[in-house]
């Protein structure tokens, strides 16, 4: 198994691949600290009662997301156990 990543490894241009990750940060570098900061003053102007409400709303969401992740993957499941229990009858034509 070594020798299968090992040949990997060696066909990687790491210097491009240095390059472009330099190329992504200095793009967006600028722009994603303006961002940041941006938010950050907005937020520290709303009552301590928004941010609470703005936190409550974001976990609420995201407990959403994880109940109805879940309820998809059972289902999925359950599905897939439903299609291998099929029984198929012969027709005569």
């Amino acid at each position: 198994m070594s020798f299968f990543f090992e040949d990997k490894l060696k066909d990687f241009n790491t210097e491009e691949i240095r390059k472009s990750a330099q190329n992504i940060i200095e793009l967006t570098g600028t722009k994603a600290k303006d961002t940041v900061s941006f938010i950050k003053d907005k937020i520290d102007e709303l009552d301590e009662d928004k941010k609470k409400m703005i936190i409550v709303g974001v976990s609420v969401f995201a407990c959403v997301l994880i109940v109805a992740g879940v309820f998809y993957l059972l289902g999925k499941r359950a599905g897939r156990r439903e299609a291998g229990d099929l029984e198929f009858d012969e027709w005569d034509s």
